[in-house]
């Protein structure tokens, strides 16, 4: 057997193969960035919005609801943020625009919510790697539609 190659048929491939993956970076524009930080911003003035309706809510029962609908506000935009970063990269400290809520009611600012994230929704790109945010943003259009049925229960927002 001296000079000849030893027969390897019989082990498994991984031991008779050199494998090389390499895994691409796709790119994103900074539109496709933009879209995100975007509503980001949005929903910090959403969060805020929802605590200061929250505070000067005329009854109890809107005050909860408002309570519990700023946590979901926070958790969504959290979960948000760091998919964002997964997939488009780490974003820095001045990265988010703050756009403010005007709303100065339950009903008007519940709509105002739907209203932005119905439109976020249709801007998601369409890539596999964005289907966790999908998912997420239909989960939160989920809780926004509870919580219209909600406030609008209410007597007074």
């Amino acid at each position: 057997m001296v000079g000849r190659e030893p027969k390897t048929s019989h082990l498994p491939f991984y031991k008779t193969q050199k494998i090389m993956t390499q895994f691409k970076q796709k790119t994103y524009s900074e539109s496709d960035k933009s879209v995100f930080l975007n509503f980001i911003g949005a929903l910090a003035g959403f969060i805020l919005k929802a605590k200061n309706l929250h505070w000067a809510a005329p009854k109890k029962n809107i005050h909860v609801y408002l309570d519990e609908f700023h946590a979901i506000l926070g958790d969504y935009q959290d979960a948000l943020a760091e998919g964002y970063m997964g997939i488009l990269g780490q974003m820095g400290p001045n990265d988010v625009p703050y756009k403010e809520c005007r709303d100065d009611n339950a009903n008007s600012f519940i709509e105002s919510v739907l209203t932005a994230t119905k439109e976020f929704y249709g801007q998601i790109p369409e890539g596999s790697e964005f289907k966790g945010i999908t998912g997420e943003t239909e989960s939160f259009i989920q809780n926004v539609n509870k919580y219209n049925y909600l406030f609008h229960l209410c007597d007074a927002v």
